[in-house]
Parts: C-alpha cells; structure tokens; sequence
C-alpha cells in the first residue's frame, strides 16, 4: 500500500510544459493529491475534469514569451489566490547529434526553451513571492546530463548544466525570504522524449543502446512515482533538509 500523503489541501502549484509527458504526469497526480494545479504548455494542456475542473487551471504560455509567462503567474494568483509550487519542466531534447551537425537556430531555440525558460519561470515566481510573502519552494527539472557528458548530446548537457547552476545562485540570493530551490533530475521516464531518443542512429547518439535495453526491459519510472517525490520535496517533513541539486532514484513503480 502507498504511504499517505501528507493534508495537500489548499496547496496551488504551476507546472510548466503540462501537455503531455511528466509534465501531464505531474498535474493529474497533483490534481488526485488535492492539490490546485495550473498548467501551461505552448498549446493549451488538457486536465483531468475538462475545462471545468475545479482545482484546474490550464493555459496557453510559451515559457521563452517572458510576458506570457507573468500574465500565466496572474491569472494563476487570480484564480486561486496564491502559487506554493512553481515547477518548471518545459524542455526541449534536440538537437541530437555532433555538435559540429548541428543547426545554430536549432541550438539556440534549445536553449530559449531549456534555460531562459527556467529563468523566465523562477523570475515570475519570486516576484509572486516577494509580493505576497511567505515561503515557496521552486523545482527546476534537470537531468543526470547536467552532470555526465554525453556525445551527441551537447545542447542538452549545455542547458541542464546551466539549470543546475541557476537555481543554486537563485537559493543563495533568495535564501532569507523562505524560497526553497530544487534542481531535480526525476530519472528516466517512457515519454516523447525517449521515444526520440531510441530513433536515433549510434552515429547521432552513441549510448542509444542503453535506452533501447531499458525500453526492452520496461525498466523506466513513472510519472506518479516521481510525482510523489517531488510532493514529499517540497511539502513532507524532511523536503527542507534536502540539498539544493537532488537526483531522484531511477526506480520503477
């Protein structure tokens, strides 16, 4: 039997790129755990409950649109008065390939989405802090690639690398206004973008075979389990005394 989860009630949380992948994962088990859940994707996620979801809130917002995203945050304190958790897990995987193949616009767009994305949510977030007081805590979605080079792999590396780093200056900055930051890598989930990843060619991806082997085993996470431990991060008991840079365990369940 799964452990209870601590009273979530009352609690709001923002997930960016919630269309479909983790981010789609996080908000429905947020939603099932009580909590309110705004999402928002560059085309409009679904929730759970239709447009008509009580503890719903769903939205158009390209995370690289730094307007967009502060209107998001808006119409996120309107609706439900508060935001306590801010997740920002929209992210982009190619290019893939040598970084000598790849195209620049396609690099820089990667980086647009992966790294000033990031910054445009935590900035959002903690002016909404500021403004209202009070603690919050801010999980920026990283990756064991932010820590571990891969060949083929260079934007992607490039841009968890630059999240990492990110969110341990914004915890020293924000470190007395009772901000909490997390840079989380959630281990490896069967979504679009690991089917991506088994497309490619050993010349684009030479580790491709690690993720074949893991797809033939079925030996991935799930979106509820990591769900749930980004919800004990940042509500149970002990999330506090965790250090800044975290990498969930890849198990499966």
């Amino acid at each position: 039997m799964e452990a209870p989860m601590n009273d979530l009630t009352g609690k709001v949380a923002v997930i960016t790129g919630a269309s479909r992948g983790l981010g789609a994962g996080l908000a429905e088990r947020f939603l099932e755990q009580g909590l309110a859940v705004a999402a928002c994707a560059r085309q409009r996620p679904s929730l759970p409950g239709g447009e008509g979801a009580e503890n719903g809130l769903a939205q158009a917002a390209d995370v690289t649109d730094a307007e967009a995203v502060m209107r998001f945050c808006e119409a996120t304190v309107a609706r439900f008065g508060r935001i306590d958790l801010w997740i920002n897990n929209a992210g982009l995987l190619a290019p893939i390939g040598p970084l000598r193949d790849n195209d620049p616009a396609e690099f820089a767009r990667h980086i647009e989405v992966n790294v000033l994305g990031v910054f445009h949510g935590s900035q959002a977030f903690i002016r909404h802090l500021h403004a209202r007081g009070g603690d919050g805590v801010l999980l920026n979605i990283s990756s064991g690639a932010a820590r571990n080079a891969y060949a083929g792999w260079s934007a992607y590396c490039a841009g968890k690398a630059a999240v990492d780093r990110m969110s341990e200056s914004i915890a020293l900055e924000e470190a007395e206004t009772g901000l909490r930051v997390h840079a989380v890598a959630p281990g490896i989930i069967d979504t679009d973008m690991q089917a991506m990843i088994r497309s490619c060619s050993p010349e684009q991806f030479p580790r491709v075979q690690k993720f074949l082997d893991l797809k033939a085993s079925d030996g991935f996470s799930s979106p509820r389990f990591v769900a749930d431990r980004l919800l004990e991060l940042a509500f149970g008991p002990d999330g506090a005394q965790q250090p800044v840079a975290m990498t969930l365990p890849l198990e499966k369940t």
